[in-house]
């Protein structure tokens, strides 16, 4: 079964906001049903996505001192993430075409490279990111 793009698009609005919810109201320090990071588990060390989901849940209750504490890379991506859905959404719906967003080869290359050396500088001897 094939879904059109619009019906894709409420789909995954309708995701977020649920997911949104669920984050809000249960907090990942009291609650075992989110997943843990496989990675942590086996090496010890903190990947770049290791405390997002603690990150976002904070986000949502505009704790961003709190946030930036749990995942730095998190507190800033995931507003700009936010706005361009919301931007690809109401171009869609109100325009009734959705916009192709590609990023650049040298700033793809850019952002991996940001993520990696997050990962790396995070798991340094002295807190630089919590």
């Amino acid at each position: 079964m094939s879904l059109d793009i619009k019906t894709r698009a409420h789909v995954t609005a309708a995701g977020m906001v649920l997911g949104s919810a669920v984050l809000y109201a249960f907090p990942p320090a009291e609650h075992s049903f989110y997943p843990r990071c496989i990675f942590h588990a086996l090496t010890g060390w903190q990947c770049p996505g290791c405390g997002g989901t603690r990150a976002l849940y904070h986000l949502l209750h505009l704790h961003i001192a709190q946030a930036f504490h749990y995942n730095a890379l998190v507190t800033v991506v995931a507003p700009f993430v936010l706005a361009w859905f919301l931007l690809w959404y109401a171009e869609l719906l109100l325009r009734n075409r959705r916009h192709r967003f590609q990023l650049p080869l040298p700033v793809m290359l850019g952002l991996y490279f940001i993520v990696l050396l997050f990962g790396v500088v995070r798991n340094l001897p002295f807190p630089i990111f919590g």
